[in-house]
């Protein structure tokens, strides 16, 4: 019987070797051979004595304790070694917390946004004590924004994150921040970056009418601002802003489609689109539960 190997070689969406422990499986897609362990890793993992026969495809599904499932096929051949790749984005439910930057080192325009916020905290806060009294899902969507806002450079030379004022809101995916008719009129004549969609899906606050809605043309990780104005004329505007992430997981990762299933928008996997397709820094890290080493088990 002919045998090949197997290398896989995992990392983060980030480029760094991923240390995790993963559940492996590898079945032969004629059925005649399965292959299982329970591993932990450090960056790479190499399986040898896998039937060839002389070819076989396999497909190989991994499970991380604490990045999302990937599956996909291979093929061995008798004699050589297949080499892939596999890069997860990180399970939104294994993050404990983050590790985010202290305020003194958040960039000055995010300072100053904060400082002039009201959002719904008891009691009510501002700046610094604001920042630290985020949860840890809000101050990730909030660093995201920054990140994204920050590197979106208008015609006129300044950036989206520039022309916002205090937040309104605050939510794990998006927020509502006061702006200028400047912003809305940069965004609005900047056809290489914006196009307009449909605001349908979002709802004007009170004592606001509706204005336009406009989305970069990013392939994965959008950045959208949708506009609000007090009143038929004026200078009194609200943005709600927002980063879309939809179907870069699975399309770019090969996730498994059935851990995406109850999937909503949630500020570590627009982290990963981030900085997995655009190579943008949030600025933060994640944090996961302490667990105990697991115990190889093998069946072939």
């Amino acid at each position: 019987m002919g045998t090949g190997t197997i290398r896989l070689d995992f990392s983060t969406v980030a480029g760094v070797k991923l240390s995790d422990q993963i559940h492996l499986d590898i079945v032969a897609r004629d059925g005649s051979a399965h292959y299982e362990n329970a591993v932990e890793v450090n960056g790479t993992i190499q399986i040898g004595a896998i039937d060839a026969s002389p070819v076989k495809d396999y497909q190989v599904t991994v499970w991380p304790l604490r990045y999302r499932p990937s599956s996909f096929f291979l093929r061995v051949q008798d004699g050589k070694a297949v080499r892939r790749s596999v890069t997860l984005p990180v399970n939104p439910d294994k993050v404990s917390d983050i590790d985010a930057p202290a305020y003194a080192k958040l960039p000055p325009a995010l300072r100053s946004i904060l400082e002039t916020s009201s959002i719904d905290t008891q009691p009510a806060q501002q700046g610094q004590a604001l920042y630290e009294a985020l949860d840890a899902q809000r101050k990730a969507c909030l660093l995201n924004i920054c990140a994204k806002a920050s590197n979106t450079i208008l015609d006129d030379g300044s950036n989206c994150l520039s022309h916002l004022g205090g937040l309104q809101k605050l939510r794990r995916d998006r927020f509502f921040a006061k702006t200028t008719a400047a912003l809305f009129e940069e965004v609005q004549n900047a056809s290489r970056l914006f196009h307009q969609v449909s605001e349908s899906l979002h709802h004007p606050p009170e004592g606001y009418l509706p204005a336009k809605s406009f989305k970069t043309f990013d392939r994965y990780g959008n950045l959208q601002l949708s506009f609000f104005r007090q009143g038929e004329t004026g200078d009194h505007y609200l943005v709600d802003v927002d980063i879309d992430e939809a179907q870069y997981l699975e399309h770019t990762f090969e996730v498994i489609r059935n851990a995406l299933l109850d999937h909503t928008t949630n500020p570590y996997d627009v982290h990963e689109v981030l900085v997995g397709e655009q190579k943008l820094i949030p600025g933060y890290d994640f944090l996961f539960p302490q667990v105990a080493q697991i115990t190889a088990t093998a069946k072939a």
